[in-house]
């Protein structure tokens, strides 16, 4: 089952991240303009497919993770002028760190996803563009730094956690763990209510 979930998720994830991410994020910064200049006139990216991909890894098995980020992939190629696949290659290369990684450390995953966070970030922006230069593209790379890698760090940093919280409760769903709750609800109507 989430495996077929994985083409909603993630559609909807890279649909988010191409059409309301960019405009909610420029109107943060502007509304937060004093406090982070640094990230005036930058075009710094949130990945929500990247960050959707890494924290489904953090707890799935390896066939899953690997899956998602595969279907992860498609989905930012489609939108992207990158080659079809791309993309996958490098979050399946993400997902299979991740996902050997967060096996080890049982108690520290939440932390590990925050340290992670901002160096997946770095690998995929210096992948893509690495990517980009093959087909014949050149970058001022102080200006990359500044305009696109810095910020897109802070802002999958901000985001991973949030995103986690979804992904996990997505995942405990599937899982048959929060069947409790509406017994619960239930039981408390009742009682408040008596019906």
């Amino acid at each position: 089952m989430a495996r077929y979930l994985s083409i909603a998720i993630l559609g909807l994830a890279a649909a988010l991240s191409a059409s309301i991410a960019p405009q909610f994020l420029e109107f943060a910064v502007s509304l937060l303009g004093n406090i982070t200049p640094v990230l005036d006139n930058t075009r710094g990216q949130l990945s929500l497919v990247m960050l959707v991909a890494l924290c489904w890894s953090i707890r799935a098995d390896l066939a899953d993770a690997l899956i998602w980020a595969f279907v992860g992939g498609l989905m930012v190629d489609m939108l992207s002028i990158l080659p079809l696949g791309a993309t996958s290659a490098a979050f399946i290369l993400i997902v299979f760190a991740v996902n050997g990684i967060a096996r080890q450390l049982f108690r520290v995953r939440l932390l590990f996803l925050v340290v992670a966070a901002p160096i997946v970030t770095l690998f995929l922006t210096t992948y893509n563009l690495a990517a980009l230069a093959l087909l014949g593209n050149t970058y001022d790379i102080p200006s990359v730094l500044r305009l696109i890698l810095i910020p897109s760090m802070i802002y999958n940093l901000l985001a991973v956690l949030p995103v986690y919280a979804i992904v996990r409760m997505i995942q405990r769903r599937l899982e048959g763990g929060l069947q409790i709750a509406p017994q619960r609800l239930t039981q408390w109507i009742e009682a408040r209510y008596g019906e």
